[in-house]
C-alpha cells in the first residue's frame, strides 16, 4: 500500500556560502565524487559500502519518490559560489508523539575543516525548531567520530549517553554517544509568558 502523501513542509534554506536544497538525479555524480567513493569517509554515516556509481546512483534515484511523498528532510549542501554539491544534511526518524527527530550530516572530504558543515547544520536546527517545531534533536555519533563530535558541541549539543556497541561497521561494533539539543527558544518563550500573566495578577 502506497503511503499517504502529507503536508510537504521542505524548505529550501540559504546561508552566507550555501544553498540547502532538494537532491535530484543529476547530483548524483558529483555526491558519489566528493563523498560515496571513499567509503572510508562516510564509514560512520549510517550507510554500506557502494561497490560502483550505478549503485548509488539507484538511491539517489529514490529520493524523489521520498520527496513526492512529502516531509521527507533531506538536502544537498550546494557551494553559492561554484554550484558544487559538497555534502548531505538531513532530519531523520522523525517522532510525531513525542515531537523530536534525529539529525545527520555529512560534508565531501575535500572541504571538511572550511566550516561548511556547521553553517549549514546550524542553519537546519532552527528549520527544526522554528517552523517544525521540535522540541528536541538527537544526534548518534560513533565514539571515534571526533570531527562529528566537535561539531555538534559547537552547535551546543550536549551529550546524554553512551549507546554501547550499538554501530555496526563490517565485523565490529562500536559504542555511540547521544548529543542532545532541546528547543530552548520556545522554553523561554512559554516562561515569558507565563510571567507576564502573573505580573499582570
Amino acid at each position: 500500500m502506497a503511503e499517504e502523501k502529507k503536508e510537504d513542509k521542505f524548505q529550501e534554506i540559504e546561508t552566507e556560502r550555501l544553498h540547502l536544497r532538494k537532491i535530484h538525479d543529476e547530483d548524483a555524480s558529483m555526491l558519489f565524487q566528493n563523498i560515496y567513493n571513499n567509503f572510508e569517509w562516510y564509514k560512520y554515516y549510517y550507510q554500506l559500502p557502494f561497490q560502483n556509481f550505478e549503485e548509488y546512483q539507484q538511491l539517489v534515484a529514490k529520493y524523489k519518490t521520498w520527496y513526492e511523498i512529502g516531509n521527507h528532510f533531506r538536502w544537498g549542501i550546494v557551494l553559492k559560489e561554484t554550484q558544487e554539491m559538497i555534502g548531505l544534511v538531513q532530519l531523520h526518524t522523525k517522532d510525531e508523539l513525542n515531537n523530536h527527530c534525529k539529525l545527520g550530516y555529512i560534508i565531501g572530504y575535500q572541504y571538511h575543516h572550511q566550516g561548511y558543515a556547521k553553517e549549514a547544520v546550524n542553519k537546519v536546527i532552527d528549520f527544526a525548531f522554528d517552523t517544525l517545531g521540535y522540541h528536541r534533536i538527537e544526534a548518534d555519533i560513533v565514539v571515534k567520530n571526533q570531527d562529528s563530535i566537535h561539531l555538534a558541541e559547537s552547535l551546543g549539543m550536549e551529550m546524554e549517553a553512551v549507546q554501547k556497541e550499538s554501530y555496526r561497521l563490517e565485523e565490529q561494533y562500536l559504542d555511540q554517544k547521544v548529543y542532545v539539543l532541546l528547543n530552548r527558544k520556545k522554553q523561554i518563550t512559554f516562561c515569558g509568558i507565563y510571567f507576564f500573566f502573573k505580573i499582570l495578577l
